[in-house]
Protein backbone atom coordinates (compact mmCIF):
# COMPACT_ATOMS: atom_id res chain seq x y z
CA UNK A 1 0.00 0.00 0.00
CA UNK A 2 2.46 2.18 0.51
CA UNK A 3 4.34 1.55 -2.40
CA UNK A 4 1.20 2.90 -4.56
CA UNK A 5 0.89 5.75 -2.32
CA UNK A 6 4.29 6.80 -3.89
CA UNK A 7 3.43 5.58 -6.84
CA UNK A 8 0.87 7.98 -6.96
CA UNK A 9 2.20 10.95 -5.73
CA UNK A 10 5.04 10.83 -8.30
CA UNK A 11 2.66 10.27 -10.68
CA UNK A 12 0.26 13.13 -9.65
CA UNK A 13 2.93 15.74 -9.27
CA UNK A 14 4.24 14.88 -12.24
CA UNK A 15 0.84 15.58 -14.24
CA UNK A 16 -1.53 16.81 -12.06
CA UNK A 17 0.27 19.36 -9.95
CA UNK A 18 0.60 21.97 -12.97
CA UNK A 19 0.03 25.62 -12.31
CA UNK A 20 -1.13 27.81 -15.21
CA UNK A 21 2.32 29.14 -16.08
CA UNK A 22 3.82 25.67 -16.61
CA UNK A 23 1.12 25.13 -18.80
CA UNK A 24 2.20 27.50 -21.35
CA UNK A 25 5.80 27.05 -20.77
CA UNK A 26 5.48 24.12 -21.85
CA UNK A 27 3.04 25.14 -25.25
CA UNK A 28 6.04 27.68 -25.77
CA UNK A 29 8.98 24.95 -25.81
CA UNK A 30 7.09 22.72 -27.71
CA UNK A 31 7.37 24.80 -31.08
CA UNK A 32 8.76 22.70 -34.37
CA UNK A 33 11.41 23.67 -35.60
CA UNK A 34 12.98 22.50 -39.02
CA UNK A 35 15.64 19.42 -39.34
CA UNK A 36 17.95 21.54 -41.26
CA UNK A 37 18.43 25.52 -41.97
CA UNK A 38 19.13 26.22 -45.88
CA UNK A 39 21.03 29.59 -45.97
CA UNK A 40 20.32 31.24 -49.37
CA UNK A 41 23.20 31.51 -51.19
CA UNK A 42 23.73 34.01 -54.31
CA UNK A 43 23.62 32.14 -57.45
CA UNK A 44 26.86 32.32 -59.41
CA UNK A 45 27.34 34.70 -62.66
CA UNK A 46 28.02 33.35 -65.69
CA UNK A 47 30.03 35.93 -68.05
CA UNK A 48 30.69 34.97 -71.66
CA UNK A 49 32.94 37.18 -73.91
CA UNK A 50 34.48 37.08 -77.49
CA UNK A 51 37.19 38.62 -79.45
CA UNK A 52 36.98 39.03 -83.45
CA UNK A 53 40.15 39.05 -84.98
CA UNK A 54 39.92 38.87 -89.12
CA UNK A 55 38.42 35.38 -89.19
CA UNK A 56 39.76 34.15 -85.85
CA UNK A 57 37.60 33.86 -82.81
CA UNK A 58 38.25 33.46 -79.34
CA UNK A 59 35.70 32.61 -76.47
CA UNK A 60 35.43 32.45 -72.96
CA UNK A 61 32.07 31.71 -70.92
CA UNK A 62 32.79 31.59 -66.94
CA UNK A 63 30.95 30.53 -64.10
CA UNK A 64 31.81 32.48 -61.39
CA UNK A 65 30.58 31.15 -57.67
CA UNK A 66 31.98 33.37 -54.84
CA UNK A 67 35.78 32.90 -55.60
CA UNK A 68 35.32 29.55 -56.99
CA UNK A 69 35.45 29.71 -61.04
CA UNK A 70 34.89 26.85 -63.90
CA UNK A 71 34.00 27.59 -67.66
CA UNK A 72 35.55 26.72 -70.93
CA UNK A 73 37.56 28.42 -73.67
CA UNK A 74 37.79 28.40 -77.09
CA UNK A 75 40.57 29.64 -79.58
CA UNK A 76 39.29 28.82 -83.06
CA UNK A 77 41.62 30.60 -85.40
CA UNK A 78 41.08 30.27 -89.37
CA UNK A 79 42.00 27.29 -90.58
CA UNK A 80 44.50 26.55 -88.08
CA UNK A 81 44.07 23.54 -85.56
CA UNK A 82 42.08 25.04 -82.54
CA UNK A 83 42.21 24.85 -78.99
CA UNK A 84 38.86 23.74 -76.81
CA UNK A 85 38.66 23.00 -72.96
CA UNK A 86 38.14 24.03 -69.88
CA UNK A 87 38.78 26.24 -66.93
CA UNK A 88 39.10 25.73 -63.52
CA UNK A 89 40.46 28.30 -60.75
CA UNK A 90 40.03 31.10 -58.14
CA UNK A 91 38.83 34.83 -58.42
CA UNK A 92 40.65 37.37 -55.96
CA UNK A 93 39.00 40.92 -56.73
CA UNK A 94 39.39 41.03 -60.26
CA UNK A 95 41.84 38.45 -61.29
CA UNK A 96 41.16 35.21 -61.97
CA UNK A 97 44.13 32.59 -62.65
CA UNK A 98 42.50 29.49 -63.62
CA UNK A 99 44.06 25.88 -65.19
CA UNK A 100 43.40 25.41 -68.66
CA UNK A 101 42.66 22.04 -69.97
CA UNK A 102 42.65 21.65 -73.87
CA UNK A 103 43.40 19.97 -76.34
CA UNK A 104 45.42 21.55 -79.60
CA UNK A 105 46.40 19.34 -82.51
CA UNK A 106 45.51 16.02 -80.70
CA UNK A 107 47.02 16.79 -77.71
CA UNK A 108 46.07 17.14 -74.42
CA UNK A 109 47.60 20.31 -72.54
CA UNK A 110 47.80 21.87 -69.22
CA UNK A 111 48.17 25.53 -68.77
CA UNK A 112 47.89 28.59 -66.44
CA UNK A 113 45.76 31.56 -67.68
CA UNK A 114 45.45 34.76 -65.95
CA UNK A 115 42.62 36.64 -66.52
CA UNK A 116 41.38 40.27 -65.40
CA UNK A 117 37.92 41.59 -65.85
CA UNK A 118 37.73 44.90 -66.64
CA UNK A 119 34.49 46.67 -66.79
CA UNK A 120 32.33 45.33 -70.10
CA UNK A 121 35.69 43.39 -71.03
CA UNK A 122 38.02 40.49 -70.24
CA UNK A 123 41.88 40.77 -70.51
CA UNK A 124 43.91 37.69 -70.66
CA UNK A 125 47.81 37.86 -70.08
CA UNK A 126 50.70 36.28 -71.78
CA UNK A 127 54.42 36.14 -71.12
CA UNK A 128 56.79 33.72 -71.35
CA UNK A 129 55.76 29.97 -70.00
CA UNK A 130 57.97 27.30 -68.84
CA UNK A 131 56.72 23.73 -67.68
CA UNK A 132 56.33 22.74 -64.39
CA UNK A 133 55.14 19.31 -62.97
CA UNK A 134 53.18 18.65 -66.44
CA UNK A 135 51.47 22.23 -66.89
CA UNK A 136 52.31 25.63 -68.51
CA UNK A 137 52.96 28.45 -66.30
CA UNK A 138 54.21 32.28 -66.78
CA UNK A 139 57.58 32.55 -65.74
CA UNK A 140 57.51 35.42 -64.35
CA UNK A 141 54.07 36.94 -64.00
CA UNK A 142 54.88 39.97 -62.86
CA UNK A 143 56.07 40.40 -66.56
CA UNK A 144 52.74 39.34 -68.14
CA UNK A 145 51.09 41.39 -70.39
CA UNK A 146 48.07 41.71 -71.81
CA UNK A 147 47.82 39.77 -74.84
CA UNK A 148 44.03 39.64 -75.83
CA UNK A 149 41.32 41.40 -74.50
CA UNK A 150 37.48 39.97 -75.07
CA UNK A 151 34.13 42.04 -75.22
CA UNK A 152 31.51 40.99 -73.00
CA UNK A 153 28.82 39.52 -75.11
CA UNK A 154 24.54 37.46 -74.45
CA UNK A 155 25.62 34.17 -73.15
CA UNK A 156 24.12 31.52 -75.17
Amino acid sequence: MRKSIVYCSIIISMFGCRSENSDNQLADSSIAYPDSVTIARPMADTLCFEEIVGKDVTTVRLIIDGNSVNGNMEWLPWEKDRARGTLKGQKNGNEIIADYDYMIEGINQLEEKIFVIDSDTLLIKSGELEEKNGKLVMKDPTKARIGQTLTKKACQ
